[in-house]
């Protein structure tokens, strides 16, 4: 038995060059047959492993600020707006107004709400006195061309 003097594996006698690296047995390496050096492994196939989840930690939730008194005003506003323009506009739309005001000059968070509340309190509390004044007989037919019929 001969035995490779470059990588050491075990050869017939006959075997004139090694037949793990392609060396002569003298340890010389003919310049066609270089040993392959070792490199990564292929991965064998298989199930795709998944990387492990990242755990992200939630942000701690804002605590939330109770309503103070000109949020309900803002609140309140709106919401007399809305009803004055179905009922009893004549007591809620002026209410309706103040409550509006008060709401959008305090520190509000609601200040759109509050625009919006008092917007619709005029424009309902203009319809409302046009109407009224048209059935009670003050503005002419000719200038309203009978629209509120």
């Amino acid at each position: 038995m001969k035995y490779c003097t470059n990588c050491g594996a075990e050869n017939g006698d006959e075997n004139q060059f090694c037949f793990n690296c392609r060396c002569d047995t003298f340890g010389e390496v003919p310049p066609m047959a270089q040993p392959i050096p070792p490199g990564p492994q292929p991965i064998p196939p298989g199930p795709m492993q998944m990387p492990p989840p990242m755990m992200y930690q939630q942000p701690a939730p804002k605590p939330k600020k109770p309503l103070n008194i000109f949020d309900l005003f803002a609140i309140l506003g709106f919401v007399a707006a809305i009803v004055g323009m179905f009922s009893a506009s004549v007591i809620l739309h002026p209410v309706s107004a103040i409550a509006s005001i008060v709401g959008f000059v305090g520190q509000s968070r609601f200040k759109a709400l509050a625009i919006a509340g008092f917007v619709i309190a005029i424009v309902g509390g203009i319809v409302f006195t046009v109407i009224s004044l048209y059935r009670a007989g003050y503005i002419p037919e000719w200038i309203t061309d009978g629209a509120f019929r």
